[in-house]
C-alpha cells in the first residue's frame, strides 16, 4: 500500500496496487475533509460526511468487502466504453447493488457486455 499524506489533489490518498492476493488496483482517499472515496476499475463512489459513524461503517464494510472478495464490482460496457459500474454484496442467492457509478451514454444499438471485478484467488 502506498499512503500519501501530502497528495496535491486530496487530503489523504492510499493506492493499493494489484499484487499477490489482489487482482486489481484500488484507491482510497479522503477529500474535502469529510468525503471518503473508493475506486477500483471503473467504479468510483463517495461516502459522506465521514463525521457520521454509520457512514464510516458503510465505507469500511465496502472496502473490506472489495479487498476480501466478498463483494464484487460489475462493470457494464457499450462497445469498449465503460458506461456503468456497480458495487454489489451477496444477498440470498444473488447480489444486491449498494453503490453505482455511471456516465452519460447514448442508447445506441451496440451490445452491452459486463465484466466482474472480484478479488478471488
Amino acid at each position: 500500500m502506498q499512503l500519501d499524506r501530502d497528495h496535491p489533489h486530496v487530503d489523504l490518498n492510499m493506492d493499493i496496487p494489484r499484487q499477490t492476493g489482489l487482482n486489481f488496483d484500488v484507491n482510497l482517499n479522503l477529500q474535502n475533509i469529510d468525503e471518503l472515496h473508493l475506486s477500483a476499475g471503473h467504479f468510483w463512489l463517495e461516502w459522506f460526511p465521514c463525521t457520521d459513524g454509520g457512514i464510516v461503517s458503510a465505507f469500511r464494510e465496502a472496502v473490506c468487502g472489495v479487498l476480501s472478495g466478498e463483494f464484487r464490482i460489475l462493470e457494464h460496457y457499450r462497445g469498449k466504453r465503460a458506461i456503468k459500474a456497480e458495487l454489489q454484496r451477496p444477498s440470498g442467492q444473488g447480489w444486491q447493488t449498494i453503490g453505482t457509478w455511471s456516465t452519460w451514454s447514448l442508447p445506441i444499438p451496440w451490445r452491452v457486455t459486463t465484466r466482474e471485478l472480484r478479488n478471488t484467488e
